[in-house]
């Protein structure tokens, strides 16, 4: 079973990898799809009732690209570093934090970038801010990531021989579920949206169709990402004692940031 639970872990590290590596590519490819104006143009209303796509409008749709980015893809590949890098493939606890850290950092890059999109998208059609639950909520989760980066950094600064760090690391690592959480439970909201925004005929077209795999995606992601950091490598140790010879099982757990 342990061997067998060993295993199972580092495929599915593999598989959510894939699945990120297949996100990305929708994402992109949706950046090609110019036919339909998705990163051209964003619809404005007039009084003629011209076509919309003759409004040159920062398109919402970059506020939902860089979302998707930073979270299914950079958070989530800084929450699985520690597990896999360090645990599995057995990198050097200072190559781990390093490379958490940068993943953290590039990941709030990509979250401040959907957020100055959808600024500039929202003052070119005058619409309000903060009307709706998901908007609230995009500010309560960027909040959390900012302390979520600046903790990261600041353990990252110290070191791992820090009695600060330390001692702050599983209350870290606690911020580092609770955040990722939240800020996917966001990007449902979002995407849920984004399907009013498009002016589809049926629930079948390409748009919508690309909203629904990408959704299904971020729950694939979410999922295996928070089985995988919250699992255990197991280590079946069999030691020799001058009585009798006893198996006993010791537990290599993930607490590494």
């Amino acid at each position: 079973m342990v061997k067998l639970h060993n295993k199972v872990t580092r495929t599915l590290a593999v598989v959510v990898r894939l699945v990120m590596a297949w996100h990305t590519g929708m994402i992109f490819y949706w950046f090609t799809m110019d036919h339909i104006h998705w990163f051209n143009y964003s619809g404005k209303p007039d009084q003629n009732d011209e076509y919309q796509h003759f409004h040159p409008v920062i398109s919402i749709n970059y506020h939902y690209m860089f979302m998707l980015l930073a979270y299914p893809v950079a958070m989530s590949e800084a929450m699985l570093v520690p597990r896999t890098w360090h645990v599995m493939y057995g990198a050097s606890e200072n190559t781990t934090r390093n490379a958490q850290t940068a993943w953290q950092v590039w990941g709030f890059i990509l979250l401040i970038c959907g957020i100055v999109f959808i600024h500039v998208q929202k003052e070119a059609n005058e619409d309000a801010y903060l009307y709706s639950p998901h908007g609230w909520d995009g500010v309560f989760v960027v909040a959390l990531s900012l302390i979520w980066v600046v903790w990261g950094i600041a353990l990252w600064t110290l070191g791992p021989t820090n009695r600060f760090a330390r001692r702050s690391l599983p209350w870290f690592n606690m911020w580092s579920l609770l955040s990722y959480t939240i800020a996917n439970g966001q990007l449902g909201m979002g995407i849920n949206q984004q399907h009013l925004y498009m002016g589809c005929d049926n629930n079948y077209c390409k748009e919508n169709m690309f909203l629904d795999i990408i959704g299904i995606q971020n729950q694939i992601i979410y999922i295996l990402v928070i089985f995988i950091t919250c699992s255990e490598d197991r280590v079946l140790v069999v030691r020799e004692e001058t009585t009798d010879k006893e198996s006993k099982q010791e537990v290599v757990t993930l607490i590494s940031a």
